[in-house]
């Protein structure tokens, strides 16, 4: 049996310069897509700037922290690099103003997701941020879309609008699931990114068809957070179709390959009664305390689910050098900036099936 192959990653910093060195460093590592210039000529010799990046084969993706500086995509380069490409920007943290093909303002906050069409004009004054990236093939996501043409550029999706917060939520996904993705699922992941991205940027019948396997591994990942956090509260089905706006069969779907919402729930409140019993700073609770904290209403229900799932008693789980330490045994739940710039290159004309 072969060992999956892993996704090619290559990472850039400034650390490994020193002085004036590390911002002209930065501008040759993302002179591929952008010319830089800092904001404040003095900081120069401070500058920080961090890239990992990520090749999915038909997109890549970056995670990136630099400091304020701006950004340019002036009409000689535009014409000169020939880049076909969306830039898919997600402000984790900072922001920038700009412009776009010279007189459109746009502004962009923390948690908002901007869409830029690199073969078009862009100037923007970013401040010190954290940004989540990815770049698209223009083919690529018009095939998603089913549209010929569109003017995307400077889009902007507000973080606490519906759509931005589905895309960025997938987008935090991704970015936590890429060291365990295998270079084989590359495409299928691929594919299911650019489904999300036109189904919130132009949603429709098509683009919501397209993307409905990545929107329900969104919900899931949703409702499974705020299963985590709040325990205690009502978990039940209907309480979890009212929260997210659900039918019951939907709920019970997306839970199946979980074995079932009912299970699911019972489970990770098993889990942290586990871990509350076992923490030395719970030992004034009684267990019925821990029980009822964690969302049992019955004390005897708990002791018998807890003795089922795990083969003690939960006062067992205190007892000196006994089963707590060994912990519960639960399923488990299912470069270098040239190469970066080689992979922006290589993106071009990459053609693939998106639908």
């Amino acid at each position: 049996m072969t060992t999956p192959q892993p996704l090619p990653s290559t990472l850039f910093t400034t650390d490994q310069q020193a002085g004036e060195a590390r911002f002209e460093a930065w501008r040759q590592s993302i002179s591929v897509v952008f010319d830089v210039a800092p904001l404040v000529p003095q900081s120069i010799a401070a500058f920080q700037a961090t890239v990992h990046a990520t090749h999915l084969g038909h997109l890549l993706v970056g995670d990136l922290h630099f400091a304020e500086q701006q950004f340019l995509r002036a009409e000689p380069r535009v014409v000169r690099d020939g880049l076909d490409h969306y830039l898919v920007q997600w402000y984790r943290t900072g922001g920038f103003v700009g412009q776009r093909d010279g007189d459109t303002d746009i502004e962009v906050r923390p948690g908002d997701i901007a869409i830029l069409d690199l073969g078009r004009t862009l100037r923007t004054f970013a401040r010190t941020s954290h940004v989540m990236t990815l770049i698209v093939p223009r083919e690529l996501l018009h095939e998603a879309l089913g549209v010929r043409d569109s003017d995307l550029h400077g889009t902007v999706l507000r973080g606490g609008s519906a759509l931005g917060g589905l895309l960025s939520d997938h987008l935090l996904s991704l970015q936590r699931r890429l060291p365990g993705v295998a270079l084989d699922d590359a495409p299928a992941v691929a594919r299911a990114s650019v489904q999300m991205l036109a189904a919130c940027v132009l949603p429709s019948a098509r683009t919501l068809q397209g993307a409905r396997g990545a929107i329900e591994g969104v919900t899931l990942q949703r409702i499974q957070q705020h299963i985590h956090r709040h325990l205690g509260a009502d978990l039940s089905a209907d309480a979890l179709c009212r929260t997210f706006g659900l039918s019951r069969s939907a709920l019970y779907r997306l839970f199946e390959p979980l074995g079932g919402v009912a299970h699911h729930v019972q489970q990770r409140r098993l889990l942290a009664a586990y871990q509350a019993l076992a923490n030395p700073a719970n030992h004034r609770l009684r267990v019925a305390e821990v029980a009822s904290r964690v969302g049992f209403a019955s004390n005897a229900h708990f002791s018998r689910a807890f003795r089922t799932a795990f083969g003690i008693a939960p006062s067992d789980v205190r007892t000196p050098g006994g089963a707590g330490a060994a912990g519960p045994h639960l399923p488990t739940a299912q470069g270098s900036s040239a190469e970066y710039a080689a992979w922006v290159r290589g993106l071009q004309g990459a053609g693939a099936t998106v639908g």
